[in-house]
């Protein structure tokens, strides 16, 4: 039910729906990295995802969501008071956690994006420790194989609590994931002996997949959109679902971004190319999209749009032909789409992220036989790390040709017949 953000009397209304609603949303949706407790959300994830609330703000309170946050005290809690940043008095801990994250940025090539939500849930993790077992050195105890045990039963009674605190299955992944990496990274700095967060996962039940809010379109669920679909809706679902685009990657595809016809130093598939720094994550993100779907579709949407005065690129123009879609709009076309052809997913209305999910979990299925490619090829260079091979020395024609090989056939028995003959 879309929340009746014209009948909030008050900010407290706005700041109780905040906490009731959107904090879980946020621990919930796989794409977010950050603690909702200590951080939150960028003004774009708010604005597509909780567009009334934004501008219910604005036209009755004259406030964006900073002004917002800062009104009403969020985030809800906040350590950044604490002199050294951890909230630890054991230096040595502290000094760990920051060569962790200084090698994260730094060597790795991890975005500023990913490494502060990565401090923020060791922070929470290594303060929930000190408070439960009464010590900030999380140190000494490795050092030792005789204090294994008790070391593990300390790193699980900091996970109950926890537990009790996170909420949801994709959080405390998240949480088990950071901590456990951390602990990895003290093993090969020569700083402990073993890893008392191995088998977290395992001994509180939590290695199922967990289940997101937002599911992904079935195939049949696309094919009873696109018959009802027109063009426009039906090419918003393409670059979603056949193209794995994020939604505001989609609203704002332009078609200077299209490669519909390689060139021999390009390779063979057609794909979208991002500028850097472009997409979200851009330091770990790939720069260009492959298209295995949809092109000759592509083609004639651009030819049909060339023809409207005052076109100006955009695939998804708004009513406005120089401006891009919002994504606003494009989660009022999927509602639209779904009353008109009866799709709900979990007794909802479809939004423009299950799209992407549905390519996502293509991809995933063929993510092995990727990074078995990638790994062959590190393997011919003379490289251990399949990882830093394929980050240092394919370049990005390579990456692209590698991804569409192992896509290809799957991505066409799955999505060829659903937009073929409806595009």
């Amino acid at each position: 039910m879309t929340p009746k953000y014209a009948q909030f009397d008050d900010l407290g209304e706005f700041d109780r729906f905040y906490r009731d609603e959107i904090i879980p949303a946020i621990r919930a949706d796989p794409a977010v990295e950050l603690d909702p407790t200590r951080e939150t959300p960028t003004y774009a994830w708010l604005k597509s995802n909780y567009s009334g609330f934004v501008e219910r703000l604005r036209r009755s309170y004259d406030l964006s969501p900073g002004q917002f946050y800062e009104k009403v005290g969020l985030p809800p809690a906040s350590n950044d008071d604490e002199t050294d940043g951890w909230g630890l008095d054991h230096d040595p801990t502290v000094q760990v956690f920051e060569d962790y994250l200084e090698e994260l940025e730094r060597d790795r090539g991890r975005a500023s994006t990913t490494v502060a939500p990565r401090k923020s849930r060791l922070k929470t993790f290594a303060t929930t420790y000190r408070d439960v077992n009464g010590t900030s050195d999380l140190l000494t105890p490795l050092l030792d194989e005789t204090a294994k045990p008790d070391e593990i039963a300390r790193v699980r009674d900091t996970f109950r609590v926890l537990d009790d605190e996170l909420g949801t299955l994709a959080s405390k992944k998240k949480y088990v994931s950071a901590v456990k990496n951390w602990y990895t990274f003290v093993v090969e700095m020569g700083r402990g002996l073993y890893n008392p967060a191995e088998n977290l996962l395992n001994r509180f039940g939590w290695d199922e997949d967990p289940r997101y809010d937002h599911p992904a379109l079935s195939r049949d669920d696309l094919v009873a959109m696109l018959d009802v679909a027109d063009a426009d809706e039906g090419f918003l679902l393409l670059a979603l679902a056949g193209w794995g685009l994020r939604p505001v990657e989609a609203c704002e595809l332009h078609v200077d971004q299209l490669v519909l016809d390689p060139s021999d130093r390009e390779g063979t598939v057609p794909y979208i190319e991002f500028a850097a720094g472009e997409r979200k994550n851009a330091r770990r993100t790939r720069a260009t999209v492959e298209l295995l779907v949809g092109v000759d579709a592509t083609q004639r949407r651009i030819d049909d749009l060339a023809d409207r005065d005052g076109w100006t690129g955009y695939l998804l123009p708004g009513q406005s032909l120089d401006r891009p879609m919002s994504t606003a709009t494009a989660r009022r076309w999927l509602r639209d789409l779904g009353a008109r052809a009866g799709v709900q997913i979990d007794g909802g209305h479809p939004l423009p992220k299950m799209g992407r999910r549905t390519w996502y979990r293509l991809y995933r299925q063929q993510q092995p036989s990727i990074e078995a490619g990638t790994a062959a090829v590190a393997a011919a260079q003379g490289s251990r790390d399949a990882a830093v091979s394929d980050r240092n020395y394919l370049d990005e024609r390579t990456r692209r040709e590698a991804r569409a090989e192992a896509m290809r056939d799957l991505v066409r028995d799955e999505l060829a017949d659903v937009f073929g003959p409806r595009l």
